[in-house]
């Protein structure tokens, strides 16, 4: 992260609190960066979890992105409302979400929309609604390749699953999704980890080609792995999220030089003791799914001890030696998961590049 970065606003006294706030020249730099690091957007596709929010999706348009992953109908439904003509689905629809997907490619239908699946009774389902309503989604195997979250074993599972898929009416074998959030540490062993996850996917699409079945993409790695497995032949995309707004989480690991663009604004709201301050981003305020340290703060000096975190209150022991804030002091949090704090709130206040609140952004796909 640069060094040279002022992330206090000079109009904070008309942001309530806690709110989330959006530096738009960082989120600027940061698209910039991820594309002199791809060396262009070609192989990009980006997953929208992190940010939801179309004016967010529109810069990423602009600057010549031109296919995206999500998560959710709801992000899918936000690409294709704001222009989006290729949207993948990384999650398998199931149950009533397959109406919801259904309905996506008729109230779009000129978008390509592609979703994932590992399961022959959910792809048949599927199926049979799409058939139904005479539409037709691509569809991704999504392939274990190591995480053991989700997804069909990698070589003949995956070939005979490949096979179902080309020959179910209503679906269109696109290739294969392989996700690598399993991958840790950093350097070239974090990259030789990212690499040898999507190898495994990279081999089996050769075998699903041997079996006659044209497999034109493999979708792979997120942010811990798009710049290793981005070299390797036989994969088309890199779909990683995190890398637009940055948090600590990824920031303290992994040496990108992204930058935080998305913080939470916070106030003091009480000081029960010398050294004890209590602020008013708890769980509902900032990243409820994380242990401590929960943020770190830009303007709090010394090591924080994180103690009492409930719903609306984050009690905090400052350093030794480190002047307390004040009630009403603002302080500002930089998330240790920004995915899950960007979805905690309704809109972001953005700041422009003179460290002013200028504008108020929606978070369109807040939810599900």
């Amino acid at each position: 992260m640069s060094s040279d970065i002022d992330y206090i606003v000079k109009n904070v006294d008309e942001i309530p609190s806690p709110a989330l706030v959006v530096y738009r020249d960082l989120v600027e730099r940061n698209i910039k960066t991820i594309g002199s690091i791809l060396d262009g957007y070609d192989r990009l596709r980006p997953h929208i979890k992190t940010h939801k929010m179309s004016r967010v999706a529109r810069m990423e348009m602009d600057a010549g992105i031109t296919k995206f992953k999500c998560a959710t109908p709801k992000e899918a439904a936000l690409l294709a409302a704001n222009g989006a003509n290729d949207v993948m689905i990384a999650y398998p629809p199931i149950g009533p979400q397959i109406q919801r997907v259904v309905g996506l490619k008729q109230t779009h239908p000129d978008v390509t929309f592609r979703v994932i699946g590992d399961d022959e009774p959910s792809l048949r389902q599927l199926s049979k609604e799409c058939a139904a309503s005479g539409i037709e989604l691509g569809v991704l195997i999504d392939m274990n390749t190591g995480m053991n979250r989700t997804g069909a074993p990698p070589g003949k599972p995956s070939v005979a699953l490949a096979k179902l898929i080309d020959g179910l009416e209503g679906l269109r074998f696109d290739g294969l999704h392989a996700y690598d959030g399993h991958v840790s540490g950093d350097g070239e062993p974090r990259k030789a980890k990212a690499r040898d996850a999507v190898q495994i996917a990279v081999d089996t699409r050769v075998q699903i080609e041997k079996a006659g079945i044209e497999c034109p993409l493999v979708v792979a790695s997120g942010s811990k792995g798009f710049d290793a497995t981005d070299e390797i032949d036989g994969v088309t995309e890199v779909s990683p999220g995190t890398w637009i707004f940055w948090d600590t989480g990824y920031g303290e690991s992994l040496a990108f030089p992204f930058n935080w663009a998305a913080l939470v604004v916070s106030r003091v709201i009480s000081t029960p003791a010398q050294d004890l301050i209590t602020l008013d981003a708890g769980n509902k305020g900032i990243n409820p799914d994380v242990p401590a340290p929960h943020f770190s703060a830009v303007n709090l000096e010394g090591e924080l001890q994180f103690l009492v975190r409930n719903e609306e209150h984050q009690l905090i022991r400052i350093a030794p030696g480190v002047d307390r804030p004040n009630v009403g002091d603002v302080i500002y949090l930089i998330p240790k998961h920004v995915c899950t704090t960007v979805n905690l709130y309704d809109e972001a206040y953005v700041i422009d590049g003179d460290g002013n609140w200028t504008e108020t952004w929606s978070v369109d796909a807040r939810g599900h």
